[in-house]
């Protein structure tokens, strides 16, 4: 019973505020893009978003796994979020053209959504049951997926009736309501505290050493690097490059492509969202990292002589049949890993792991555009397509091989080396 309330609140939580985020920066974008007539302001305001996430991941992790009410900290910044969009509201009646406006707003949005989101993913497990844990993820992959169709319709609907302001309004108030919502979520009690007496920076440094001496955890932190290094940059950008620049579709048929990903993406969430599909997936989560090494190196399929370019339908009919697959494999992989990786880390530095994890595959995406778009001035797409394809391929081949990875999606945890002290009485 509790865990059926929580997921409909959880899942309730999250249309209401992602949806209103995804609406609000898609019409902030066309906003910038109207101010500025310039792209590069609006990448400007972009990049700020990542900076505080990075650093709230690095240091607030501690913080949410001493707190004894992680709730709490849920349902504040929810409500902060959501005053901060309505303060913003009043300044904008003042400042409706200031770029830095839009700026701070993005850095104090991104710190308070990243503190959230931390807490979230490390509250998981306490807030259903160990094997309703996948079932959480998959419902927030899945509206995740499902915003990204329907945001950016809604926004630009949103954007040309009412204009910024009023979208102003309803982002505020959908973080209002979603803290609201959050106040009812029931939590298991804690089985145990970190010891708070320490100096805050000696407890950050113990979570690493933590990750220094187990080894499927630093290879897992090296997986999450790669995979989003390539899947991220290969989605938003190559991607659109390959089909509306190299192959000259439509907009509208790059719309439906990337809506067979969301699609997909939803597919592969239901799917194993089943506790028996979960499990028998766990320790075979590394061959789906080669299944979608395979998706990508199919999307260099119009250079094969059997397809005629000139059929713009087939060519992206092929695309939705070969994306959605990738969303399918993509899916499957990545919810039962954050699954297990919240199930079986130590209470005490659940967050704190979690948050590293978050920083590694914040840092590795733009890195990814960059270097990405850099390739696709110097060589053929079909090259980079192959290329990255491969290189996920060894990587999943030589992660499915590796003895401690093995072990840990296994049996739950590694043989351990001469314990951190702070946590012998967990790990006992």
């Amino acid at each position: 019973m509790r865990d059926a309330r929580n997921i409909v609140i959880f899942s309730l939580s999250r249309l209401i505020t992602e949806l209103g985020t995804s609406i609000f920066r898609f019409a902030l974008s066309l906003y910038i893009l109207d101010l500025t007539g310039s792209a590069s302001m609006f990448a400007l305001v972009l990049s700020f978003t990542y900076i505080p996430g990075i650093f709230v991941n690095i240091f607030a992790g501690v913080f949410v796994d001493r707190s004894k009410n992680k709730k709490r900290i849920m349902v504040v910044s929810d409500f902060l979020s959501g005053t901060s969009i309505l303060m913003l509201m009043l300044m904008f009646q003042f400042y409706h053209d200031s770029i830095w406006l839009f700026v701070v707003y993005a850095m104090i949005m991104s710190a308070l959504q990243a503190l959230f989101t931390l807490t979230l993913n490390s509250s998981v497990p306490d807030i259903v049951a160990p094997e309703r844990v996948a079932t959480v993820n998959s419902s927030n992959q899945s509206i995740g997926a499902l915003i990204s169709i329907l945001g950016p319709v809604i926004g630009a609907a949103a954007y040309i009736k009412f204009g910024l302001e009023q979208i102003f309004l309803i982002e505020g108030f959908a973080f209002i309501l979603s803290a609201f919502l959050n106040m009812f979520l029931q939590f298991s009690k804690r089985q145990g505290q970190m010891e708070e007496h320490k100096p805050y920076l000696e407890s950050v440094k113990e979570v690493y050493r933590y990750i220094q001496r187990r080894a499927a955890i630093k290879y897992l932190l090296a997986i999450f690097v790669v995979v989003n290094f390539v899947i991220a940059p290969a989605v938003s950008l190559i991607l659109p490059f390959i089909v509306y620049q190299a192959l000259d579709m439509t907009p509208q048929q790059l719309s439906y492509i990337e809506a067979a990903l969301a699609a997909g993406i939803i597919i592969g969430a239901i799917v194993v969202s089943v506790p028996s599909v979960n499990r028998f997936i766990t320790n075979k989560i590394f061959i789906l990292i080669q299944l979608q090494a395979l998706m990508i190196i199919l999307w260099m399929f119009p250079e094969w002589s059997i397809f005629d370019t000139s059929t713009k339908v087939m060519l992206m009919v092929g695309y939705m049949i070969v994306l959605s697959l990738t969303g399918v494999f993509t899916t499957m992989g990545n919810i039962p890993m954050l699954s297990y990786v919240q199930i079986h880390t130590p209470e005490q530095i659940r967050a704190s792991i979690l948050g590293v994890v978050s920083t590694v595959t914040t840092i590795a995406v733009p890195v990814g555009m960059l270097v990405y778009g850099a390739l696709l001035e110097m060589m053929n797409w079909y090259y980079i397509t192959v290329i990255s394809g491969i290189g996920l391929l060894v990587v999943g081949f030589i992660a499915h091989r590796n003895r401690e990875l093995r072990e840990f999606f296994t049996l739950g945890s590694e043989a351990e080396p001469e314990p951190v002290r702070s946590f012998e009485a967990h790990e006992a």
